[in-house]
């Protein structure tokens, strides 16, 4: 597991990696969902969802292609909140990982780069939505989110309990990342590393 993967836009030759990253996480950690929810959400929906994004990008919206070298080996999604369940103007939409990337710096570094995105384009305080059986929803509340909505989404015939989260406190949001990636420094290295500053080249 490399500790210093990075970050930058994403771009059309990322698109097909992105999409298969989707469809792959959304297997190995939405298992829980029955199988006609992942044919309605197979590859090439992900594909034409994220080549479409690329090719008309959203307003105040980004897709981080997030990087070992030249190997994407996750995304992240920032963009303006649609959903008034939750009245804020910031939705920190997605962030899947590699499982072999997973426990390292790169999950607090996607999600610091979606927060300061938000941040710097008036669209804090801001939602995030996790599915109730999704396992990595244990963090968000060690971040300072708070659960506030709690209702089905449906998709492929399918109720699934999902939870929506407020975020308001965004330097709590920061710290609490930085935390997390000073942690996994301290235990892949032994010893603490100067955080890198995070890299954002369009793409």
């Amino acid at each position: 597991m490399s500790i210093f993967a990075g970050i930058r836009e994403a771009n059309s030759f990322d698109v097909a990696t992105i999409a298969k990253i989707h469809v792959q996480c959304w297997r190995e950690v939405y298992s829980f969902m029955p199988d006609s929810v992942h044919a309605v959400r197979d590859f090439k929906y992900r594909l034409n969802q994220w080549t479409g994004w690329v090719e008309n990008p959203p307003s105040k919206s980004v897709l981080f292609a997030l990087v070992d070298g030249s190997r994407v080996v996750g995304f992240a999604v920032a963009k303006p909140n649609t959903d008034k369940a939750i009245d804020v103007p910031g939705e920190m939409h997605a962030c899947y990982i590699l499982p072999e990337y997973r426990g390292g710096e790169i999950g607090p570094l996607a999600l610091t780069a979606i927060a300061n995105f938000l941040k710097e384009n008036d669209l804090w305080p801001v939602c995030l939505w996790a599915f109730r059986s999704n396992p990595y929803r244990r963090i968000y509340p060690a971040l300072g989110c708070k659960a506030e909505v709690f209702r089905d989404r449906h998709i492929g015939g399918a109720a699934l309990p999902e939870i929506g989260y407020r975020v308001t406190d965004y330097e709590l949001l920061i710290n609490r990342l930085d935390r997390m990636r000073d942690s996994s420094s301290l235990r892949q290295t032994g010893s603490l590393r100067k955080r890198r500053p995070l890299l954002r080249l369009h793409g």
